[in-house]
């Protein structure tokens, strides 16, 4: 089981005090409260913090107060927008990368690693409310980690001075659902687009993505070492930046990726898989778009074509529905030419253009 925390579950509350003068031109002065909720060793997380900090200018005052929240549940991450009043979904790389490069192991000894390796020394233990924690100095700051978890973070950077302690802590409790509820806000991608996920079966669907994504990262890297390592046996040089690899050396890299992700013939079953599996529901998705008269219809039928990250559409007429049916005729055409190709090359030619 992969770790963030070596503490099943737990909610602490923070304070948080900021000061200073920079450069002798800007006075700021900041308070503000954070809470931070866990459940599986913090590989589901839940942090909220509100702040209110005023900066005084030559004599001119200006007050900003900012609320944020965000929630980690495995490989997805939540960002709430409380100005937009929407819900960002994104991809959470991190917690990818340290299932393929750490293999489930415990990330807070990942963390401490790579702290060691930016200059961070360990210098002592404290403790914060009773909880004996590790002293780490890193850049100018300096965090007190209970069990991976900071308890207190200070900073003082160009004159910016910033404390954050744990005020009140409970570990291993037990948590459900309702403690990681997020508003009742519309969510959307990265890129703004709106996204109809069925809200009850968030963790299901959340599950699924996460063990997509971090295979998908496992499986890369071990095409690209096998690649690299494809590369160096043809006897290219790896410390001249300016080589560039022949096409022989190309291909080489090309059939050991290939080999790596279980060969060829694995892949090209694994691609025409998940194009037939897509075009399962096609015919239902043809007639939906058909039928479609209102944005609101046609958004429906997006939703039957990809129920988790569906086309979201703001205007629908007659030559939308066309272009759209358009290319489910197409790729209706390509699909006895897709079942019978027997190399990559041949699936590439079946494809409809662009």
């Amino acid at each position: 089981m992969m770790k963030r925390y070596d503490v099943k579950s737990g909610k602490i509350e923070y304070s948080i005090k900021e000061s200073g003068n920079i450069m002798g031109m800007v006075k700021i002065k900041g308070v503000g409260k954070k809470r931070l909720i866990f459940d599986h060793y913090g590989t589901k997380d839940l942090t909220e913090e509100n702040k209110v900090k005023k900066e005084t200018t030559g004599g001119q005052a200006k007050v900003e107060k900012t609320h944020t929240l965000m929630y980690m549940n495995k490989g997805m991450i939540y960002r709430v927008d409380f100005k937009k009043k929407t819900i960002v979904r994104m991809e959470n790389p991190a917690m990818a990368m340290n299932a393929m490069m750490g293999g489930g192991k415990n990330m807070k000894q990942t963390a401490e690693a790579m702290m060691k390796s930016m200059g961070g020394k360990k210098t002592g233990t404290d403790k914060v409310l009773g909880y004996t924690c590790d002293v780490w100095n890193l850049m100018g700051v300096k965090q007190c980690i209970y069990k991976g978890i900071p308890l207190r973070i200070e900073s003082n950077i160009m004159g910016l001075k910033s404390v954050q302690v744990a005020t009140k802590a409970d570990f291993n409790i037990v948590l459900t659902d309702d403690d990681f509820k997020l508003p009742e806000y519309p969510m959307v991608d990265m890129m703004g687009q709106k996204l109809n996920l069925d809200r009850k079966n968030l963790s299901a669907i959340d599950e699924k993505a996460s063990i997509k994504q971090a295979k998908e990262m496992q499986n890369g890297m071990k095409a690209m070492a096998a690649a690299m390592g494809a590369l160096q046996k043809s006897g290219f040089n790896m410390n001249d930046p300016h080589a560039k690899p022949s096409q022989a050396q190309k291909k080489a890299m090309q059939d050991a990726a290939m080999a790596a992700m279980g060969g060829e013939d694995a892949m090209l079953a694994s691609a025409k898989k998940e194009i037939l599996d897509d075009a399962a529901d096609l015919p239902a998705v043809k007639t939906c778009f058909q039928n479609a008269n209102s944005v609101k219809e046609a958004n429906r039928c997006e939703k039957k074509a990809d129920s988790e990250y569906p086309v979201h559409h703001t205007q629908w007429n007659s030559t939308i529905k066309s272009d759209i049916l358009k290319e489910i005729d197409a790729f209706e055409k390509s699909l006895p030419c897709i079942k019978k190709a027997a190399t990559f090359s041949a699936l590439k030619q079946c494809m409809p253009e662009e």
